[in-house]
């Protein structure tokens, strides 16, 4: 091993590794949102939330998020049309979003409603602050979503982020280790080398005196 990691095409290959899967998985932590994955919130209903959620207490609910884009994305509630996705008009910013009420049905209206939007300041503020059009706004990042709607706390988790997070760490982990091995192996066979063939040319220069 350590001389296969001494080569230099091979320290050359582990470092290359090493730095775009570090840049690589810094950008994916980052990142505002995780598009095309699954938040799930999963919840028992309370006495005091059965007129928020018209179930009876007791009953397991299972609410599923899936951001397409900026413009659209999936929803899931198992105790409504049997879990099938609900595809939904939605407005992001930043970190935040909304869901955008019934009456748009294509870019066009989108595009439309959007820009009469952003054409009051006030109005646009006011969507951000949770006061507008009584419409919740939710905060998101790669790991989780939360809302509060209507006076419950929601937090829908990305599994499948929070497993590549952890996957793709213990792989950047292990790059990053062979790469460090393989420079210092490659420098001290270089130097090794380095110092043999200095002392071939000594020994040269005293058979020839």
């Amino acid at each position: 091993m350590k001389k296969f990691l001494s080569k230099m095409p091979v320290m050359i290959v582990f470092l290359s590794l090493a730095v775009i899967g570090l840049v690589f998985y810094i950008v994916m932590l980052a990142r505002p949102v995780s598009y095309g994955m699954t938040y799930t919130w999963n919840h028992v209903v309370t006495e005091e939330e059965t007129s928020t959620f018209g179930v009876e207490a007791g009953t397991e609910i299972s609410y599923s998020l899936k951001i397409l884009n900026d413009r659209k994305m999936e929803q899931s509630i198992i105790q409504e049309d049997n879990g099938e996705p609900i595809e939904i008009w939605i407005i992001r910013n930043g970190n935040k979003f909304i869901m955008i009420p019934e009456g748009v049905s294509s870019e066009e209206e989108y595009d439309d409603m959007l820009e009469a939007l952003k054409a009051d300041k006030n109005e646009w503020d006011a969507l951000w602050s949770g006061e507008g059009e009584g419409m919740p706004v939710f905060n998101v990042n790669a790991f989780n979503i939360n809302v509060n709607f209507e006076g419950v706390e929601m937090e829908f988790v990305c599994t499948g982020a929070i497993v590549f997070a952890s996957v793709f760490g213990v792989v950047e982990a292990a790059l990053i280790t062979f790469a460090v091995l393989a420079t210092v192996f490659y420098i001290k066979n270089r130097k090794s080398t380095n110092e043999n063939i200095s002392n071939s040319d000594n020994n040269i220069n005293l058979e020839s005196n």
